[in-house]
């Protein structure tokens, strides 16, 4: 869906000194959920008001010469298991769907000490651990596609910045999320690593595995969002040249097939980096299988352990997703979910040892293109396969091992995008930023 207004945040902070105020901005994102929202189902809640009052506010600063920070008048929405100050938090569900928060959560006062105005909420599973298709919200739809989805928990938090209802969004990356949702609308999805961003105020999925995240139009938007989540001044880039760069490719990780279309695009892809300079290197990981169910353990046990008696006590207040979620979390017993986190500390050091012989690894993000709308499967090759499910081969084991990760759009002419992951190790974002960054000029010009 065409956009009007500038889409970067450097491209409307640009625009304000030719005379765009962030009124036009908000508005114009109002517009679009007005006329879209119904259809694409990306927001559940939508304060109009609210953000044309900061809106108000932004411009009025900006006319005395007042700068209220890298975020001044950009209109965010937020994923709906992060309090916003007055508003509902329900997690897409019956179960909470009369608890208003009482406060901003961090990341989210972050955002507007940074200037961002808070726009609305996003549609999610149920829970985080529902079906695509929410019992009481109904699907989001693809704004690229209206007859794929978005493919995870955070698919409101990535329709609405297609669709042009927001700048940026944020959501959460449990595990994948936000990065399979990005892939499947051509966005930037970040993970940080496990903890940075402070999830006070947000209702946990499994603690282990929870990351707070943005997910935007550009690697560099990412960035910014990033950092004023983390309540920080961004950081200057780090200065790469392409040629120091030494790319890991392992496939151990996924052990799973790709749809030869996406796996053209990802390699043609790294040829173009290879040409430019970068280094390509083969890297083993013996352990996949085992972290995969590993993590699964921890992630369903958790989830499990939070929610089970609540829901318990309220069955008619969720759906049958969530139901079988839980099912099978409660099979899990405590003496296997501590060996899946005794596991997880033997193996961390192996899987760390991968960065010794390469600065990035470059891996797949989902097996294929954005997910049917209608059961949430992807081609590969001439068969179909669960787009989410396939988490536990692509994008888990980040979750598992706590590292940064970014998704990164490979656009597809003619077609509908696909997406390569970028991963360093626990605390290099603003490297991985800066790799980033320097390898999407490459394909499609600056971030």
């Amino acid at each position: 869906m065409a956009k009007t207004l500038p889409q970067t945040i450097a491209q409307i902070h640009g625009s304000f000194a030719d005379g765009l105020s962030p009124v036009n901005v908000v508005e114009d994102c109002l517009q679009r959920i007005t006329g879209q929202n119904e259809a694409i189902r990306a927001l559940i809640y939508v304060a109009e008001e609210e953000a044309l009052e900061a809106a108000r506010a932004a411009d009025a600063a900006m006319r005395v010469g007042k700068h209220l920070g890298p975020l001044h008048g950009i209109p965010i929405a937020v994923k709906d298991v992060i309090d916003v100050r007055g508003w509902p938090t329900t997690a897409g569900t019956r179960l909470f769907e009369a608890t208003v928060a009482e406060r901003d959560a961090v990341c989210v006062a972050n955002l507007r000490a940074a200037g961002a105005i808070i726009i609305g909420k996003t549609n999610l599973h149920e829970l985080t651990a529902g079906s695509h298709d929410n019992p009481w919200h109904g699907k989001v739809v693809n704004p690229l596609d209206p007859e794929r989805g978005t493919g995870g928990t955070s698919s409101g938090s990535a329709a609405a910045v297609a669709a042009g209802f927001c700048v940026a969004a944020v959501g959460t990356d449990t595990g994948g999320s936000n990065r399979s949702v990005a892939a499947a609308t051509g966005l930037v999805g970040f993970k940080p690593t496990q903890g940075v961003i402070d999830a006070d105020g947000a209702l946990p999925t499994a603690p282990s595995f929870d990351a707070i995240g943005p997910i935007a139009s550009s690697v560099a938007d990412a960035r910014t969002v990033h950092y004023a989540m983390l309540g920080v001044a961004e950081p200057r880039p780090v200065d790469i040249r392409v040629a120091d760069i030494t790319i890991g490719i392992c496939r151990d990780l996924y052990q799973a097939a790709v749809d030869p279309v996406v796996a053209a695009v990802q390699e043609s892809f790294l040829r173009t980096v290879e040409r430019a300079g970068a280094h390509l290197r083969m890297v083993p990981f013996r352990h996949a299988a085992e972290i995969r169910e590993a993590g699964l353990t921890i992630l369903m046990y958790e989830f499990t352990q939070r929610y089970r008696n609540l829901v318990e006590a309220n069955p008619d207040r969720v759906g049958a997703a969530v139901h079988a979620f839980l099912s099978k979390g409660a099979e899990i017993s405590e003496r296997a979910y501590k060996s899946a986190i005794s596991y997880r500390a033997a193996t961390e050091s192996e899987f760390d040892r991968l960065f010794s012989e390469i600065n990035v690894l470059a891996t797949p993000v989902v097996p294929g293109l954005a997910p049917r709308l209608s059961d949430e499967m992807t081609a590969v090759g001439p068969e179909f396969v669960p787009y989410g499910l396939a988490g536990g081969h692509f994008r888990r084991w980040a979750n598992f091992f706590g590292v940064p990760t970014l998704a990164m759009p490979l656009p597809i002419e003619g077609s509908l995008p696909a997406s390569i992951q970028i991963t360093t190790p626990k605390y290099t974002e603003n490297y991985l930023f800066s790799v980033c960054n320097t390898l999407s000029r490459l394909e499609t010009g600056p971030a």
